[in-house]
């Protein structure tokens, strides 16, 4: 089983959760209401799946470990691509999700794989509304294969003339994720891997596969 930073596990049972600490009770509500938690960029630690819990408030979030046997349903971002997967009233679409529909067409004609994350994606997988009017687009853009700048510079210009809210892309490469702003114009980048934060040439961000974790159930 393969696992991508941005996945959103569901959890069946809140004792199969690992934490440092007792879960707060904020923490406890919020799995009750939306038993989810995502696949946090982190080594994995003794076949443990490094999640993250979120409530309903920006300060309500806690770094948690799934024991790896119990995940049994997974929700990646390419698949909330697709209207058909979200669990939310048509009528009550966020702006946010309106740019998302608004967007899909030039992101599917690229044939890419890619899908919300963040807020977008958990409000899209569980139906719970976690969005504000004022909230950003999250998006992630998978690339095995060096990006031209020119290209990603064209595709970042188009979105973000048709997309009515501020963007957040964040480019998945062999070494980790990077922000599609920063990589289109800049030359030495921030890079999130598995270990941690690093600046590096942005020619090195296919240089090494990072950003998988393989558990075995």
């Amino acid at each position: 089983m393969e696992l991508n930073p941005h996945d959103l596990i569901r959890i069946y049972n809140q004792d199969d959760l690992l934490t440092d600490a007792s879960l707060p009770e904020w923490a406890v509500s919020a799995l009750v209401h939306a038993p989810y938690a995502v696949v946090r960029r982190a080594p994995s630690k003794n076949g443990l799946i490094p999640v993250g819990i979120r409530g309903s408030k920006k300060n309500e979030r806690l770094p948690a470990w799934l024991i790896s046997s119990v995940v049994y349903e997974v929700i990646s971002p390419e698949m909330l691509v697709s209207p058909l997967q979200w669990k939310i009233k048509q009528h009550e679409l966020n702006p946010s999700i309106l740019s998302l529909k608004s967007i899909t067409p030039i992101l599917n004609q690229e044939k890419l794989y890619w899908g919300p994350t963040g807020s977008t994606a958990f409000e899209l997988a569980t139906g719970i509304k976690t969005l504000t009017e004022e909230s950003d687009l999250d998006l992630v853009l998978r690339y095995n294969n060096p990006l031209p700048v020119a290209e990603g510079l064209s595709l970042l210009d188009k979105l973000n003339k048709e997309a009515g809210v501020r963007l957040d892309i964040q480019l998945e490469t062999p070494l980790g994720g990077v922000s599609l702003a920063e990589y289109v114009n800049s030359t030495t980048v921030l890079v999130k891997t598995l270990t941690g934060p690093m600046i590096v040439d942005r020619k090195a961000l296919w240089s090494k596969l990072d950003h998988v974790m393989t558990f075995k159930q």
